[in-house]
C-alpha cells in the first residue's frame, strides 16, 4: 500500500503559540491539494522545547487550542494528523508530553503519552511530566503504526514490542538537540533495520532557549536502514510517498523476526563468573 505522509518540521516561537499555528500555516501554504493520508508534526511543535515553561503552557483535552487547530488541519487537508505533543494536564494535575491522533474528520481518535523522560544536560522534563504507560498502534488499512516521542528512541526494547505486535511503520516525533547528529540518524537507522520497518522521525528545528538548538533533519529511513529521504536545519515541509509492500517483501525474503529469542529470567538461565587474574 502507497502511503503519503506530510511531514513538517517548524521551529515554535516559545511563548506565542499564534505566532506558531500563524507560521505553520504558511509552511502548508502550497500543499492544499496534495491530500496526504498522514501529517505529522514534531514534539512540542507549538511551544518549544523549554521544561520549564512546560505547566503554564499545559492545555487539557476539553480546551486545548493546540488541538483545535489540528481538527482545522486535518479537515482542511482531508488527512489523517499525527499531532506531535503537546503538555496535558490531566484530571489529578499532573501533566504528561501527549501526542494526539486526529482523524481525517477531525476527531480526536486516541492518543500515546511518553514513555521515557528526558532529563538531563539541563533539562528537568521528569519534574514536570510524569511517564506514559502505554504503547499506541493505529491500525491504517491494515498497516501498523507504532507511536513514540523523542527520547524513546534511545530504549529499544519498546520498538522490538511495537514490531512484536506486527507493527510495519514507526513514527518518532522529536525536539531533538543539533549537538546530537550523529546519534540521531544512528539510532532512528538501528530501529529500522533491526525490526525491519520504514522509520518517520519528524523533529523541529531552530532556536530553544541562549545556545541551545533543535536539531531538524526530519527523515524517512527503509526496512534496509537506507535514508530514503531528509530535511536538513531549515524550516520546511517534506511530502513523501512509500510502499509499505516494501516491509511485508523483505519480511518474507529475510524472516530475520522469526530468528528472535526473548531474552528473560523465564527463558534464560544466567551466570557470572568471576576471574581474579
Amino acid at each position: 500500500m502507497i502511503i503519503k505522509t506530510l511531514l513538517v518540521q517548524n521551529s515554535a516561537i516559545i511563548g506565542n503559540k499564534q505566532a506558531t499555528f500563524d507560521n505553520v500555516l504558511l509552511m502548508l501554504e502550497k500543499y492544499t491539494t496534495e491530500k496526504p493520508d498522514f501529517i505529522i508534526f514534531p514534539e512540542v511543535w507549538s511551544i518549544g522545547w523549554y521544561c520549564q515553561n512546560f505547566p503554564k503552557e499545559a492545555e487539557t483535552f476539553e480546551n486545548s487550542a493546540t488541538i483545535d487547530f489540528l481538527k482545522e488541519i486535518a479537515l482542511s487537508f482531508n488527512s489523517n494528523v499525527i499531532g506531535g505533543s503537546l503538555i496535558i494536564k490531566k484530571d489529578d494535575n499532573q501533566y504528561t508530553n501527549t501526542c494526539p491522533i486526529l482523524s481525517k474528520a477531525g476527531k480526536l481518535i486516541t492518543t500515546y503519552d511518553k514513555m521515557h523522560l528526558f532529563s538531563h544536560k539541563g533539562s528537568e522534563e521528569n519534574k514536570y511530566v510524569k511517564t506514559g504507560n502505554e504503547l499506541t498502534i493505529l491500525n491504517y488499512k491494515g498497516t501498523k503504526i507504532g507511536l513514540s516521542i523523542c527520547y524513546d528512541i534511545r530504549f529499544p526494547e519498546l520498538f522490538r514490542e511495537y514490531s512484536r505486535q506486527g507493527v510495519e511503520l514507526f513514527v518518532n516525533m522529536a525536539a531533538w538537540s543539533n549537538k546530537k547528529l550523529e546519534h540521531w540518524q544512528i539510532m532512528h537507522r538501528s530501529r529500522a533495520i533491526e525490526n525491519q520497518c520504514y522509520m518517520i522521525t519528524v523533529d523541529q528545528t531552530g532556536k530553544i532557549i541562549e545556545d541551545e538548538y533543535n536539531l531538524g533533519y526530519s527523515m524517512i529511513i527503509n526496512p534496509w536502514g537506507d535514508i530514503e529521504a531528509s530535511l536538513q536545519s531549515e524550516e520546511a515541509c517534506l511530502l513523501y510517498e512509500f510502499d509499505t509492500e516494501k516491509t511485508k517483501q523483505l519480511r518474507e525474503n529475510f524472516p530475520l523476526l522469526a530468528d528472535r529469542r526473548d531474552i528473560n529470567a523465564k527463558l534464560f538461565n544466567y551466570k557470572e563468573i568471576c576471574i581474579d587474574e
